[in-house]
């Protein structure tokens, strides 16, 4: 996965949006190469006031160490299929204005819980180590973007089973 900063959505009807990359070069997180366009995919996003857009993103492959990422714009937290801005207002408390059930609440909570200090020390490693530097308290796309762009996001892809 890279997450890019800078895009923005053509509109291509019916709730289906392009990606379209403004950042210049796109490197490996892994190796630091360049990465290479090899097609697209569709990732299914619920926005901030509740509709289900089809976001359609670039599959990328690096030339050296043949990794493939996905394109995701900041919008997108990796797996979750809530926008930034809606996991954004769950995590500081306002779920009234986020148009999903409580279970989502409730699991959105629980997997920040269980992530926070995880991304802290991912954000205090990348300021020693490159010298970067975050907002305080740094915003969730903040955070996600510097995850994911060090090749440091934990997939959590699995399911939850019951018994």
């Amino acid at each position: 996965m890279v997450s890019i900063k800078k895009y923005r959505l053509k509109d291509e009807g019916c709730r289906r949006y392009r990606v379209l990359n403004y950042e210049m070069h796109i490197v490996c997180p892994i190796c630091g190469r360049v990465l290479l366009v090899i097609g697209t995919r569709k990732r299914r996003i619920i926005n901030s006031e509740g509709e289900k857009q089809t976001l359609i993103i670039r599959r990328l492959r690096c030339k050296e160490c043949r990794a493939i990422h996905h394109e995701l714009p900041d919008t997108i937290v990796p797996y979750k299929r809530h926008c930034a801005e809606n996991i954004e207002k769950i995590i500081a408390g306002d779920a009234s204005a986020v148009y999903c059930d409580g279970s989502t609440v409730s699991r959105i909570r629980a997997w920040w819980a269980v992530c926070y200090l995880y991304f802290v020390s991912v954000l205090a490693s990348l300021r020693e180590k490159h010298g970067t530097v975050f907002s305080d308290p740094p915003a969730l796309v903040e955070i996600v973007r510097a995850v994911v762009n060090a090749h440091l996001w934990v997939h959590t892809r699995s399911a939850y089973l019951s018994g």
